[in-house]
């Protein structure tokens, strides 16, 4: 009797196969041919592809190999620009002039990178499929001014290489920065650092073909209208191939956008979407920083997390206010006419803002009846209208996590989280349940 064993790799694939044969003293080794291309193939792939990566990692690549490689068409082409204006080939141009530039803009660019990288450091995760797609229109909006160099005097000149270094270093830090949390949503089984191996790889190959196509590119085309219509063709390609990339991407995490989706779906129809189905009804340029509508579209608003600062000493004029607090967290509502805004202040020991999220998605979706004569007569029952109990929260949660959302991960807050702490002289101190949650509200919308 024989027997067979076999050396099998992540992705199920055959590798080797051992037959052990009674009749034969020598085991029987048969090692699986790969074909030539497919070999080639997944050398540019991670390990176990695709067992090992998501479903959407092969179309994010896709297009981001194809929109890399026409910016790296209209990055010689702007080069050229580039040394054009700073003199090279012109014997009358100075070369310390030259330097004193490209000082200057270096210099400038790495001080907008500190900046951009700590005020919005914090917002790319959540954000990361917006600020993927921004990353390439700073690129490309850098290329375009670097294109006007040859033709302008010095201090202009100054003004524009100035700018573009700007653009670039803030292209660098939301490039580098949602390309890292892309990856860890790509990356299945703790193959991040091969992930990004292998994504350096491709980068590398499609980069050398879009400078060898670039370099024939820029040695043909001379003439300056040609260039430029040149650069506004790939540049719409570019742009196009990184929409569709981070459109491509299913993520599963909720941040403020995905969230109301979510919730606005269950309000509606009593059922849970899943990443797939909100990839598709995301926005990337616009839909985010917490928009939201009342269940007729006749009030619009956004919320976002602030300070318990921010609750009680914003008081814009013409608004009504509305004042609110949970056994979680603080609410302020303003409203003037079809318009709302609401901000959220968490409590101490709240690692979540989900829960907070989905009352204030509630809020505004029931604003249609609450807001005719003032959310006071929204409160007047022993709940208010559109309540939805804890129990009911935890089961929608827990139907969340079945559908593949990971509410282990808080992209809804995109700045620094603050809590509020309540207590005397700051200490910490019990948060005592309120009897009605919200509370009422007296005749100016505050609590009574």
């Amino acid at each position: 009797m024989s027997r067979s064993i076999y050396d099998i790799d992540p992705a199920g694939n055959v590798l080797c196969t051992y037959t052990d044969s009674e009749k034969e003293a020598n085991m029987k080794v048969d090692k699986t041919k790969i074909p030539l291309a497919k070999a080639i193939f997944y050398a540019f792939l991670p390990a176990g592809y695709p067992h090992t990566v998501t479903d959407d990692y092969l179309a994010y690549q896709t297009y981001d190999s194809l929109q890399a490689f026409s910016s790296s068409i209209t990055s010689l082409l702007a080069n050229r620009a580039v040394l054009e204006g700073l003199g090279v080939g012109d014997s009358s141009s100075s070369p310390t002039g030259a330097l004193i530039l490209k000082i200057t803009g270096d210099t400038i660019s790495r001080i907008a990178t500190i900046l951009f990288a700590h005020r919005m450091g914090q917002a790319i995760e959540p954000e990361c499929k917006f600020y993927r797609f921004l990353a390439d229109l700073l690129n490309d909006s850098a290329q375009f001014l670097d294109l006007l160099t040859p033709a302008l005097p010095y201090f202009p000149k100054l003004g524009v290489i100035v700018s573009a270094g700007v653009l670039r270093s803030l292209c660098g830090v939301a490039a580098n920065a949602s390309k890292a949390s892309l990856s860890a949503h790509f990356a299945l089984t703790g193959n991040l650092a091969e992930l990004n191996a292998k994504e350096a790889s491709q980068e590398t190959i499609v980069s050398l073909c879009g400078m060898l196509v670039g370099s024939l590119v820029v040695k043909l085309v001379e003439d300056k209208h040609v260039v430029w219509m040149l650069m506004v063709l790939l540049v719409g390609v570019h742009l196009t191939m990184n929409y569709r990339a981070v459109r491509a991407v299913k993520m599963r995490s909720l941040n403020r956008q995905r969230a109301t989706i979510v919730f606005r779906e269950w309000l509606d129809h009593s059922t849970i979407l899943s990443p797939t189905q909100v990839a598709e009804r995301e926005h990337i340029l616009r839909g985010g920083g917490g928009k939201m509508t009342s269940k007729s579209g006749d009030y619009r608003g956004y919320c976002e997390f602030g300070t318990y600062g921010d609750i009680v000493n914003f008081r814009p004029g013409g608004y009504h206010r509305y004042d609110f607090e949970t056994s979680t967290y603080f609410l302020g509502i303003w409203h003037r006419r079809g318009d709302f805004m609401m901000r959220l202040a968490l409590k101490e020991g709240v690692t979540s803002p989900l829960e907070a999220w989905f009352d204030a998605v509630n809020h505004a979706y029931y604003f249609d009846e609450g807001l005719k004569d003032g959310l006071q007569s929204h409160y007047e029952n022993e709940m208010p209208l559109g309540y939805i109990s804890d129990e009911q929260k935890k089961s929608i949660f827990e139907a969340l996590e079945a559908k593949g959302w990971d509410l282990g991960l808080n992209a809804l807050e995109t700045r620094l989280p603050i809590r509020v702490r309540t207590g005397a002289d700051g200490r910490k101190a019990a948060v005592p349940l309120l009897e009605k949650d919200p509370a009422h509200l007296g005749p100016e919308g505050k609590r009574d």
